[in-house]
C-alpha cells in the first residue's frame, strides 16, 4: 500500500532530443506541478539535485520508483519514461497515457 500524496493525470508522450541523448517524457499538469513544487519547498532537507522529487509511478501494469524534474514547458514537472517501460506498455511518442504517481518527500 502506497502512502503519500497521490496524483493521477493523462498526457501525451513527448520527445526531447539533446546533443547526446533523447528523452521520452510526459508533463504533469500546471496546477499539479505548482502544488508539488510548493510542497517540496517545505521538505528541503530531502530534496535531490536539479529540483527532483522522488515518486512512485504506476502506469498500466508497470510500477517503478523514480524522480520527477522541473523541466521544459514552464518548469512543469516531467516524468521520464525509460525504454523498457515504453516497450512493456507498447507506447511511443504521441501515445496518450494515464499515470498515477505518489510523491515521496
Amino acid at each position: 500500500m502506497m502512502d503519500g500524496l497521490q496524483y493521477t493525470f493523462s498526457d501525451v508522450i513527448k520527445q526531447w532530443v539533446g546533443s547526446k541523448s533523447t528523452w521520452h517524457y510526459v508533463s504533469l499538469p500546471v496546477a499539479m506541478s505548482d502544488e508539488i513544487h510548493t510542497l517540496s519547498q517545505y521538505h528541503q532537507t530531502k530534496r535531490r539535485g536539479w529540483g527532483a522529487v522522488k515518486v512512485e509511478v504506476s502506469m498500466g501494469n508497470q510500477q517503478w520508483q523514480t524522480s520527477i524534474f522541473p523541466a521544459f514547458e514552464g518548469k512543469r514537472y516531467a516524468l521520464f519514461l525509460k525504454a523498457d517501460v515504453r516497450k512493456q506498455l507498447a507506447v511511443t511518442v504521441g501515445s496518450e497515457v494515464t499515470v498515477s504517481l505518489t510523491v515521496r518527500f
